[in-house]
């Protein structure tokens, strides 16, 4: 049993103790109605007791029979309950932990492979604690609540229990590693086709443009055949275990119904006591033969538990969180200092020594070639990760120090490719302040430059658009995505090269949205266009982890500077561009 996984359910611990009592009482019921029957029998048929005589242990056997039903349904519904309990914590903790990662930590996973584990592995965990750990709990005290009573009536039939019931486990232990090797084998492959199915469907138009999507058709088939061989080689060692132990368990039943008849005919034994054992029998392997089975169907989900744990336990990579928070949270000063950042296994800095300042009511254009530190410097203003040396402050206090998420409560964020959200248009728009009143929402729109073209859609802003808005153009997307960030109202403003990959007309409603943008709050853009970068009041250049000019347009283009990483200087770059 995983220890892990045991120390995870102690969160529900109070619901687990419930389903062990309600087992340990459940057991005691089985002892009393097997006796019960076995007395009322033995009146009726030997003793020829009436039915007036029989009628109080007949109310009795109701009474206990009717309580062993409704203990076995609480007994299920605290394990449910149970179950659900320690899945909702996981699932939380696991999706606090994927996005405390930031991009940087869950930058090497695929997306299919997270979405399997937080929903199918965690669901198939289900099994494991609504039904196998209940389950052992049943076999650990049903059989030794039967065994005492067993050996009260008869040695020789409980001596038998207690031999045969040792070889039960013996034979669970064998065919369960073969089978855990087999379900490890599934759900590799399942998380494999899973990362490869969503990326071929994120894919696919590129694909088709090339004529490659044939091939992943392909690759796509062999991997779903040996997902199919792989399951159903699982479910052969779960019929075998089945059949093995249905037959154990017969076996030994035949042996203590022999044991019974030697003590009858011997006179070691009453009727009655005979018959109760031969009922209690049954109940004696029945929990073992049903751990079996709940293991097969837990095993999955235990599977599943090593790679949910995996990415619990990974490193991370975020700023450690604190509880400070700044009083006045506007005009925010924002000063890099000697920054110097380093991604694990990259032996050349991505910043080295970069000294920066963001000052209050400026907007600051960050420019550069690919690889130049561009995103790194989002990234650490973000605190998704800490720089190696140096300092990175906010009006004089490091960012390690500040409440993260109070501080991200102050950023709003325009990536360059932005999620859209399957549902409304005016959804999209509101997800940062659902509660936003409809005139701030369309004048965030009007801003963005997007209220003409969600104005002209079916339904407006009530229109429906599909996952990752496939609906709308590229250009679309992102002026809602900047209606957004607008509506949200935050102090600081960080776009991710907002015009990448638009075509003339996009750049130019994006450009002029971002120049309205500038005069009332404070920016920082990454650009690579220069209609971008010209609208700030100060641009910065990265170029190999350095900061190789910073000032005004102005004076840039006047200073003809050449700087490290690129062929030509700003003066060069603005009239080539």
């Amino acid at each position: 049993m995983p220890r892990r996984i045991l120390r995870e359910a102690w969160s529900a611990r109070a619901k687990l103790f419930a389903t062990i009592l309600l087992a340990f009482a459940g057991a005691l019921l089985v002892v009393a109605q097997a006796f019960l029957m076995a007395d009322i029998i033995a009146r009726a048929f030997l003793g020829g007791a009436d039915l007036p005589r029989l009628l109080r242990p007949l109310e009795l056997l109701v009474a206990v029979s009717l309580a062993r039903a409704v203990v076995s349904y609480l007994r299920e519904e605290a394990a449910t309950a149970f179950s659900a309990r320690v899945r909702e914590d996981l699932r939380g903790r696991l999706f606090g932990r994927i996005l405390g990662l930031g991009p940087v930590g869950a930058g090497g996973e695929r997306s299919g492979e997270l979405i399997a584990t937080v929903l199918d592995g965690v669901e198939g965990l289900d099994a494991y604690l609504a039904h196998y750990l209940p389950q052992t709990a049943l076999a650990a005290l049903i059989p030794a609540v039967v065994l005492v009573a067993v050996l009260a009536q008869s040695r020789v039939a409980g001596l038998v229990l207690l031999a045969t019931a040792g070889l039960l486990p013996y034979f669970m232990i064998l065919l369960g590693r073969a089978a855990q090797r087999r379900t490890q084998r599934q759900w590799r492959l399942l998380q494999t086709l899973s990362g490869h199915f969503l990326d071929v469907v994120r894919g696919l138009p590129t694909l088709q443009l090339f004529g490659r999507s044939h091939r992943q058709v392909e690759i796509i088939r062999r991997v779903s055949a040996e997902h199919r061989e792989a399951t159903l080689d699982t479910l052969k060692i779960a019929f075998l275990s089945a059949f093995a132990l249905e037959m154990l368990a017969s076996l030994s039943m035949a042996l203590v119904a022999v044991a019974i008849s030697l003590g009858l005919l011997g006179g070691t034994l009453h009727f009655a006591q005979g018959l109760g054992i031969l009922i209690l029998v049954p109940e004696f392997y029945l929990p073992l033969r049903g751990l079996g089975s709940d293991f097969h169907a837990g095993m999955s989900g235990a599977v599943a538990a090593e790679r949910i744990f995996a990415l619990l336990d990974a490193p991370g990579t975020a700023a450690p969180h604190a509880t400070r928070r700044l009083e006045q949270p506007a005009p925010l000063e924002i000063r890099l200092q000697g920054v110097t950042c380093r991604y694990p296994g990259r032996p050349r800095p991505a910043l080295a020594g970069v000294d920066l300042t963001w000052r209050p009511g400026e907007t600051l254009a960050i420019v550069g070639p690919s690889g130049a530190g561009k995103s790194t410097l989002l990234r650490l203003l973000l605190g998704f990760i800490e720089p190696e040396s140096g300092s990175v402050s906010v009006d004089g206090v490091p960012i390690g120090e500040l409440d993260l998420d109070w501080w991200r409560r102050q950023i709003a964020y325009v990536p360059q490719s932005p999620t859209i959200f399957p549902g409304s248009v005016l959804a999209n728009i509101t997800l940062g302040r659902p509660d936003a009143p409809f005139a701030d929402v369309s004048r965030a729109a009007a801003t963005a430059r997007a209220h003409d073209f969600i104005s002209a859609l079916p339904q407006g802003y009530a229109t429906v658009i599909g996952e990752g808005g496939r609906s709308l153009s590229q250009g679309e997307r992102q002026r809602i995505a900047l209606a957004r960030a607008l509506l949200r109202r935050a102090p600081l403003l960080l776009l991710d090269e907002p015009t990448a990959n638009l075509d003339a007309e996009s750049d130019a409603a994006i450009s002029a949205a971002i120049a309205d943008v500038a005069q009332g709050m404070r920016a920082l853009i990454v650009a690579h266009r220069l209609s971008t970068a010209e609208r700030a009041s100060r641009i910065a250049v990265l170029a190999a982890g350095s900061v190789a000019e910073a000032g005004s347009p102005a004076e840039l283009r006047r200073s003809g500077l050449i700087y490290p990483g690129l062929s030509r200087s700003y003066r060069q770059w603005t009239e080539v561009g």
